[in-house]
């Protein structure tokens, strides 16, 4: 295959017991413009997965077994058996929009200073929601909070460049986007939904999730602790609101406060400050202050 006609794209699907949404998952592929595909079998042991990982191989499917080591390994060798210059890591359970590859890949095309293009998300099955995309890769803003969507597009050589996905334990692409950032990395935001996002649990069991997340934080400060070192001077630089800038680091400092709720701050802020990024991801008080603005602006009219 010359150069020319080779595919642009490489989608990479790490599969651990995903098997009943797997089909639907490459389905979703199989309708995007024509690509690399391979499917990583992280060592599966669902009876259904394993059948319908066969029926893949047996169908022409490119299938990649190796023994269980986690998403960051499964992509990492989805990476090392691809070739295109561009990689979408794809989750099992999730679904390509339609023309997604083809928008982001172009962005990137259009953009060659750019190492990687996202959008926004949106969310399905145990509830809904559009969720945008970060307008860009802030280096000081990413140490706060992850606004860009894990399945993202990246280009092959920048992520070679900082080592690709290392993080075993969790927030394995908060923890790339820091790396990017980290290595002055400039980002691309491609305004459409690019992904649905299939979501197993009730909103009660995600914010309970966001608990637990406090020792992953601290390990991505430890990992990027030059990252966060370097706040000051990326504050100045960053072109988020001054509401945000203002109050990012005060919500940071606050005492013993968990962390399901100092994302939630950071979430209400932005809404306040940057409304065009309101998502409906935390419910309660972001959900008050949507209609708290809806009558606000009704009482202007």
């Amino acid at each position: 295959m010359s150069a020319a006609t080779a595919p642009r794209v490489a989608v990479v699907i790490p599969c651990y017991n995903d098997g009943r949404f797997l089909l639907e998952t490459l389905e979703s592929v199989r309708e995007q413009e024509p690509c690399e595909t391979v499917v990583v079998d992280d060592g599966s042991t669902d009876e259904r997965t394993l059948d319908v990982l066969a029926g893949l191989r047996e169908a022409g499917v490119r299938v990649v077994t190796q023994p269980n080591q986690g998403l960051s390994a499964a992509r990492m060798t989805g990476v090392r058996h691809t070739s295109a210059r561009y990689v979408h890591p794809l989750d099992a359970d999730d679904r390509l929009a339609p023309g997604a590859l083809a928008r982001l890949a172009n962005a990137l095309d259009a953009n060659p200073e750019a190492s990687a293009a996202w959008g926004d998300y949106a969310c399905f099955g145990a509830f809904s929601c559009r969720v945008p995309g970060a307008r860009s890769l802030d280096p000081w803003r990413i140490t706060y909070i992850s606004e860009i969507v894990g399945t993202t597009m990246v280009r092959r050589s920048a992520l070679e460049a900082v080592g690709g996905w290392d993080m075993g334990s969790g927030f394995e692409d908060w923890d790339l986007w820091m790396k990017l950032a980290e290595a002055g990395a400039q980002g691309v935001y491609v305004p459409a939904v690019n992904l649905h996002y299939r979501q197993h649990s009730a909103p009660r069991m995600y914010r309970e999730s966001l608990d637990r997340a406090k020792v992953l934080r601290d390990q991505l400060r430890s990992r990027r602790h030059r990252l966060f070192a370097a706040r000051r001077s990326n504050w100045r630089q960053s072109p988020s609101s001054w509401g945000v800038k203002a109050m990012f680091p005060v919500i940071s400092t606050m005492p013993g406060l968990p962390e399901r709720r100092r994302q939630q701050c950071y979430a209400l802020i932005r809404d306040i400050f940057e409304p065009e990024m309101s998502s409906d991801i935390f419910w309660g008080p972001r959900a008050r202050l949507r209609r708290w603005r809806r009558r606000a602006e009704g009482r202007a009219a």
